[in-house]
């Protein structure tokens, strides 16, 4: 089962005895059955940017072919 979980920024409100703390959701990361993360921002629509685990191996190349822009 595809998962989502909520992206969001926080900003912190300082007053004299208390912090209040307002989040605003700017995107979600999807987690596939597959294994793979995407990460959508609401101010990039239209983009999907994808999340590897942090290993010392070298991240896959990906060969746009004719497309490559130069």
């Amino acid at each position: 089962m595809t998962k989502f979980y909520n992206v969001v920024t926080r900003k912190t409100i300082s007053k004299e005895n208390s912090d209040k703390h307002i989040y605003h959701k700017v995107g979600v990361v999807k987690v596939t059955e597959n294994g793979g993360w995407f990460l959508q921002l609401y101010h990039q629509p239209d983009t999907d940017y994808m999340i590897f685990a942090n290993h010392n191996e070298n991240l896959p190349v990906i060969d746009f072919g004719a497309h490559e822009v130069e």
